[in-house]
C-alpha cells in the first residue's frame, strides 16, 4: 500500500499531470485577417474552437487583422499580460517571436504556417500545402474543359509557393498538356485586386482557379462565381459560400496543428521544433465533391484516390520541396 500511494504521489507532482489536471492555460491566438476571410483564418478560428472542446481548461483570446508592422507588438501585449501559450498564425510572426521569445521563458510562442523554433519556449506548426496543392490540382485538371487552370496567390511566401508548384504538377499528373496560369496579388487583404487578377486569368481561358492568402481569397471566389468558372478552395471548406462554384477544399486542418501543440504543453512534452503535418497526420484533408460528383469521371476519380494514397506511402516524386 505505501508503495502505491507513492507512485500515486510521484505521478501527481509530474509537472504535466498536475497542470493539466489543475491549471487553467491562457492562449492568445494572433490573426493576420479576419475569422470570417473563408479560407486561412476562418480555419485557425474553427481549429481553436476545437481545441477548447478538447481541452476546456483553454482561456482563449483571439486578435484579428493584425498587419505586419504590429505583429511583433501583439505577440509583446499577451506574453506582458501573462499568457502561458502565444500563437501567431502566419509566417509573419516567426521573426519576431525569434526576436522575443526569450525575454518571456514562461511562455510558450507558437508560430503557424512557419518553419520557425528555437530553444528553449518556441515552437512552431506547419502542414504540407505543396501536398495539397498537388491533390488540388489533380482535381482541377479532372473537371477542366478548357485544359487552363489558374492560381492566384496572395504573397509568394514558401507555403504559397509549395502550394502554387504542387497544384501545377498534380494538374499534369492527369493531363501532361494542362497549361497553369499563376499570378500574386502583392497582398494578402486587397479583395479588389484579387477579384481583377482572378478575372484576367479567366479571360485567359482558365476555367477552373484557386487561390490562397486571406481576405484576397474572397476576390477569386467572387470572380468565379461571377464567371461561371470553377474553384478548388484552400485551408477552410467553402461550398457554402458557393456550391454551384467550388468542386472541393485542399483543407489545411488548423484544429489538427492547435490540439497537437496544446496537448503537449498541457503534458508538458512539447519540445523547441518545427511540427510538420501532412495527410498522415490529419494535417491535410480534401473535403468532399458535392455538387461535382459527377463532374468528374470514375477513372480519373480513381487516380486521385491513387495519388493521396502515394503521397501518404511515400511514392510521389515530383512533389513540392519543403521551403
Amino acid at each position: 500500500m505505501t508503495k502505491f500511494l507513492g507512485v500515486l504521489l510521484a505521478l501527481f507532482l509530474l509537472p504535466g499531470l498536475a497542470f493539466a489536471q489543475t491549471k487553467e492555460l491562457k492562449v492568445a491566438l494572433v490573426l493576420p485577417g479576419s475569422v470570417t476571410d473563408g479560407t486561412y483564418n476562418s480555419a485557425a478560428d474553427k481549429g481553436m474552437k476545437e481545441a477548447q472542446k478538447k481541452y476546456p481548461q483553454l482561456k482563449v483570446s483571439v486578435r484579428e487583422n493584425t498587419g505586419f508592422a504590429d505583429s511583433e507588438e501583439a505577440l509583446l501585449a499577451y506574453a506582458r499580460d501573462g499568457y502561458d501559450v502565444v500563437i501567431g498564425h502566419g509566417f509573419q510572426f516567426a521573426e519576431p517571436a525569434m526576436k522575443i521569445h526569450k525575454q518571456f521563458p514562461k511562455t510558450w510562442f507558437i508560430v503557424n504556417t512557419a518553419k520557425a523554433a528555437d530553444a528553449p519556449n518556441l515552437a512552431a506548426t506547419d502542414n504540407r500545402w505543396g501536398d495539397a496543392g498537388y491533390i488540388g490540382g489533380a482535381v482541377a485538371a479532372s473537371v477542366s474543359k478548357t485544359g487552363i487552370i489558374g492560381h492566384i496567390g496572395g504573397i509568394p511566401v514558401p507555403v504559397i509557393q509549395e502550394y502554387n508548384e504542387g497544384f501545377e504538377r498534380g494538374a499534369k499528373h492527369i493531363n501532361p498538356n494542362i497549361k497553369m496560369l499563376s499570378a500574386y496579388v502583392g497582398s494578402f487583404s486587397d479583395i479588389a485586386k484579387g477579384k481583377e487578377i482572378t478575372i484576367s486569368l479567366i479571360e485567359q481561358g482558365a476555367d477552373v482557379v484557386t487561390s490562397t492568402g486571406n481576405e484576397n481569397v474572397v476576390g477569386t471566389l467572387e470572380a468565379a462565381k461571377e464567371k461561371k468558372v470553377m474553384m478548388i478552395g484552400t485551408a477552410f471548406d467553402s461550398a457554402e459560400f458557393a456550391p454551384d462554384t467550388v468542386v472541393t477544399t485542399m483543407l489545411v486542418n488548423f484544429d489538427v496543428n492547435l490540439e497537437l501543440v496544446l496537448g503537449k504543453i498541457i503534458d508538458s512534452t512539447i519540445e523547441p521544433k518545427t511540427y510538420l503535418l501532412g495527410l498522415n497526420e490529419n494535417g491535410i484533408g480534401v473535403a468532399p465533391y458535392r455538387k461535382f460528383e459527377d463532374k468528374i469521371s470514375p477513372e480519373n476519380k480513381a487516380k486521385i484516390a491513387q495519388i493521396i494514397d502515394d503521397i501518404k506511402n511515400g511514392k510521389v516524386a515530383d512533389l513540392p520541396a519543403i521551403r
